[in-house]
């Protein structure tokens, strides 16, 4: 038995139809790629200089930075002891008024999530974060992100005896955790405990292979 063709007017439309779809398929994809974060203020920054750093800030921050400034400059004498390390060059410190602002930041590409309390710039070592509204809170995470900076820094200065590429990532970020926090955090106590009632505690060999899992 032979098989009736198709007619010319539905291969017509189904033609159409995958040309649309098609069609739509690049329009969704060219809307989604190359897109620029949305920033809806303009910062007129100004640079305050301390002995080690340029910290920038815009109006009416000038209080709250000069408190951060003193931070930092707390946090570099502390962490200059810890690592037998000294700055060579000044370090720039950019801040914002809060997580909004800085999620509008294009000193850095690509878009900050809501949950990131700051970020170390690798090349030009620069610190950018937000203020937090609590003093203790802003020192831990520019104590914490400070950690970043001389580690950056160790492996500028010799980048063959400091591979910091070959660090796994819970070194790295456990480092700058234990060093800003401290030994003993209700917090990260609750993670063990928790952890460890699940029989759930990591071993090294995990926390390296599985960091989508472990962090």
């Amino acid at each position: 038995m032979l098989r009736s063709r198709p007619s010319v007017r539905l291969v017509a439309c189904l033609t159409a139809l995958v040309v649309l779809l098609v069609a739509g398929l690049a329009t969704a994809q060219a809307q989604n790629f190359g897109r620029n974060k949305v920033v809806y203020d303009d910062f007129d920054f100004e640079r305050l200089q301390t002995e080690h750093f340029d910290v920038y800030y815009y109006p009416p921050m000038e209080p709250a930075a000069q408190d951060a400034a003193r931070m930092a400059e707390r946090w570099y004498t502390r962490l200059s002891q810890v690592f037998q390390h000294e700055f060579t060059d000044r370090t720039p410190i950019i801040l914002y008024a809060d997580d909004t602002d800085f999620q509008q930041t294009n000193v850095i590409g690509g878009f900050i999530g809501e949950g990131t309390g700051g970020v170390t710039e690798g090349g030009r070592q620069r610190l950018i974060m937000p203020l937090t509204g609590s003093y203790d809170e802003t020192d831990r995470i520019l104590g914490h992100e400070m950690v970043h900076v001389f580690q950056y820094d160790l492996w500028k200065e010799n980048p063959r005896a400091f591979q910091l590429g070959a660090l796994p990532l819970w070194f790295i970020e456990g480092t700058a955790e234990y060093l800003s926090q401290g030994r003993t955090d209700p917090h990260t106590a609750m993670w063990m405990r928790d952890a460890l009632r699940n029989e759930d505690v990591p071993t090294t060999r995990q926390l390296t292979r599985e960091q989508n899992r472990y962090f």
